[in-house]
């Protein structure tokens, strides 16, 4: 009997080995897209809520305003309420307020020290005169008294006023 050869059978017909690296390769995509998806979520979720400081005393009126202007119906415990300052505080800030009737328009203070306001400053020092000027047309425009200029204004005479001669102002 003559030994028959077992045929081998074409590629596409063998079985494959199946290796541990197909089964492993899509729970390993799986495990790192999660890991992504994780990491997204935490990263948007810091980035919307900024780190708050810690709330103190002085954190908390260092953010605030200077002062709060008194609406209608507003009470000192409402202020105190939408500012986190305490009543006695706003009570040592406003010293001349009357807690039991604050009147809309009234400025409260909500710092012990609130900045001052600066005065306007009084205007130009000096007038540069231009054709057709006079004492008494820079005393309108000025709204300074026409005496008070020619006060100022000792070495120049009305008569000789001419353009480009420098008119003190103020003292």
């Amino acid at each position: 009997m003559a030994a028959t050869a077992h045929p081998i059978p074409p590629r596409s017909v063998r079985a494959r080995p199946r290796r541990v690296s197909h089964y492993l390769a899509p729970v390993a995509v799986l495990i790192v897209a999660g890991a992504i998806a994780l990491l997204a979520v935490g990263v948007a979720t810091h980035s919307q809520t900024p780190p708050r400081p810690p709330a103190t005393h002085h954190g908390i009126v260092r953010r605030l305003p200077p002062f709060w202007r008194v609406r209608p119906g507003d009470t000192l415990d409402l202020v105190a309420q939408k500012t986190g300052l305490t009543i006695s505080q706003l009570e040592a800030f406003n010293p001349n307020a009357n807690p039991d009737a604050l009147y809309p328009g009234e400025r409260l203070n909500l710092w012990r020290h609130p900045p001052v306001r600066r005065s306007k400053p009084p205007g130009p020092r000096f007038w540069l005169v231009r054709p057709g000027q006079s004492f008494g047309s820079i005393a309108a425009d000025t709204r300074i008294d026409i005496t008070r200029l020619e006060e100022l204004n000792p070495q120049l005479k009305p008569s000789t006023l001419a353009p480009g001669d420098r008119v003190r102002l103020r003292g």
